[in-house]
């Protein structure tokens, strides 16, 4: 995102702000709005982190990300039509809107991101004042029309660290491979226990909390492509054996992975 653009997003005189884009992968620079940012994909599966946080975004469900929250966007999808709509902060916000969270993208809410999918650049209510009124009404039916999703149970931490992070990377490029911790040390020339403490003092939990926590979240991404059996997902993130998969997969979810299944397409019909 350059900076200009950057800048004309937190300007004071707009009340909105509107930037869409073709993504075949996301910039995963680190960003922070005086705005608050709405993020709707009409396809593909987009990753959010906050600083303390791995959040799942599938397609036909959007993201709100209040005023001065630190993010990164990343995407493994090509193509994506990403919507992106920046709200100024009120004085008075509706609580449901004061942290991250994910939402179902019912009918209205669609409608109104498509009907503004050819908008671009900052809306004020004496330039705009059509489009003034349909964002306003976005943000003002989003609470009451719309409920935070309690089918994305993947937000757990992620690492502050770039050492961790080139790590979580090496990881999930190789998501299949049953990875020891004493392996992964070695090719970041390191010793185990030096990483393990690493994982302990970064993030709080054990690399092996972490490498089930990436496999489920691929998991997740793979379920919502709806293109895969479930024993086909688990040898794809690392499990040879279904029973194994499935009971990670509950543990760290709360949920049997063939029920999540019909969720989530449950949602989207």
């Amino acid at each position: 995102m350059e900076e200009e653009k950057l800048a004309a997003i937190d300007a004071d005189r707009y009340d909105f702000y509107v930037d869409h884009m073709y993504v075949d992968r996301i910039d995963s620079r680190e960003y922070k709005h005086k705005k608050a940012r709405l993020i709707y994909a009409d396809g593909g599966i987009i990753h959010v982190f906050t600083t303390t946080k791995h959040w799942y975004l599938p397609a036909r469900f959007y993201m709100w990300i209040p005023a001065n929250t630190t993010y990164h966007l990343e995407s493994t999808s090509s193509r994506i039509p990403l919507y992106s709509f920046y709200f100024k902060q009120q004085q008075h916000m509706p609580s449901v809107l004061s942290t991250p969270n994910i939402f179902l993208s019912n009918d209205l809410v669609r409608e109104m991101f498509l009907f503004a999918q050819d908008w671009s650049g900052g809306v004020s209510k004496t330039a705009d004042y059509s489009k003034y009124c349909l964002l306003r009404a976005m943000m003002a039916i989003i609470p009451d029309t719309s409920s935070p999703i309690d089918a994305f149970p993947m937000q757990h931490p992620y690492p502050k660290s770039e050492k961790l992070r080139s790590v979580a990377r090496y990881l999930n490029s190789n998501i299949d491979q049953a990875y020891t911790i004493e392996q992964i040390a070695a090719q970041f020339g390191m010793s185990s226990r030096s990483l393990s403490r690493l994982f302990k003092e970064d993030m709080g939990i054990s690399y092996i909390r972490f490498l089930r926590a990436i496999r489920i979240a691929k998991a997740l991404e793979l379920m919502s492509e709806n293109s895969y059996s479930i024993l086909e997902i688990a040898m794809r993130v690392g499990y040879n054996e279904l029973s194994s998969f499935s009971n990670i997969f509950t543990r760290v979810t709360g949920i049997r992975p063939s029920i999540y299944m019909a969720k989530i397409n449950g949602y989207k019909e």
